[in-house]
């Protein structure tokens, strides 16, 4: 929330304001991001052997004798203990994050307010107009704060969840098929490149939207504040032309993160040609080199699962 010339705040300044409490549900919120993140790497390694047990069953001749109701609960109670561990990280992710966001967010509500109230009044006669106003400034306390209390709640843990899962579903990958770990790792490339790359674009256009609209939002509230003087002068057409004028802009890149949006899931559609890739290395693997094709299928997934 400070000058925009100062550039992008760093992770430190925006949690700059978090008290030791907010420094305890933060510290509990990492440990259920990695707990969540880690889901399904696990499950993978229980699914390997499953399927080796299932397939062992099967060649066992007619008895099946491989496969018994004391392994069918022995898995089941392995399902039921990572849904129990996982239930209660993702519990205390959601929880603790929220809970952290929700009060930095109040506190950097109150002490902007605050400061805007400790202004001396020729403060508001000398600022730009667009900052004077007071649709300026709740939109800067609304919208500031809004977007920092967002990263912390929901996209702060989402990305350590997706970086436990990346480093968890390569290891899963490595300790049950290292060759196709190392076949299928610069692949994961083909997923998260793009992502990156549209994803930057999309977050720029969205932030010259929101200013197209904030220009937008401006003109009319200066129009409704002083009806009666674009009354009086007969203003009214030249508000709406300068009030379509803007929306006009905020549609054109509406339609360009429409298409951002697009590209990004379309690019998805790799997965199909790293499965496929993926498919005819593990036949390879278990027809060549014997593989446990238990384990050779679930490296494969892990590849898919560290790339998305």
């Amino acid at each position: 929330m400070g000058d925009a010339a100062a550039g992008k705040a760093s992770f430190l300044e925006m949690v700059r304001y978090a008290d030791a409490h907010d420094l305890s549900l933060m510290m509990l919120g990492v440990l259920g991001s990695f707990g969540d993140g880690m889901m399904q790497p696990l499950l993978m390694l229980v699914l390997g052997d499953i399927i080796n047990s299932y397939g062992a069953a099967g060649s066992a001749g007619s008895t099946g004798s491989a496969f018994s109701s004391g392994a069918v609960d022995k898995f089941a109670l392995r399902l039921l203990y990572l849904a129990v561990a996982v239930g209660a990280c993702a519990f205390l992710e959601g929880v603790c994050w929220t809970r952290t966001a929700e009060r930095q967010a109040s506190r950097m509500r109150r002490l902007y307010l605050e400061a805007v109230l400790r202004q001396e009044v020729h403060f508001f006669d000398a600022a730009p107009s667009s900052q004077s106003t007071t649709f300026g400034i709740i939109t800067t306390i609304s919208d500031d704060a809004d977007t920092i209390q967002d990263f912390l709640s929901e996209k702060l843990p989402m990305v350590l969840a997706n970086v436990t899962l990346f480093f968890g579903a390569m290891s899963v990958c490595f300790v049950f098929a290292w060759r196709l770990a190392l076949a299928g790792l610069p692949l994961t490339f083909l997923f998260f490149v793009p992502s990156v790359v549209l994803g930057k674009r999309m977050v720029a256009a969205a932030g010259e939207s929101r200013a197209a609209y904030e220009s937008a939002g401006g003109i009319a509230d200066q129009a409704v504040s002083s009806i009666r003087t674009v009354a009086s002068y007969n203003g009214e057409r030249h508000t709406l032309e300068r009030f379509r004028t803007a929306l006009a802009r905020s549609t054109a890149l509406g339609i360009k993160q429409g298409l951002i949006k697009g590209a990004v899931i379309g690019s998805m559609g790799a997965i199909y040609a790293v499965w496929s890739f993926m498919s005819w290395l593990a036949s390879v693997l278990v027809i060549r080199q014997h593989a446990q094709g238990g384990h050779v299928f679930v490296a494969a997934i892990c590849i898919v699962l560290a790339g998305m």
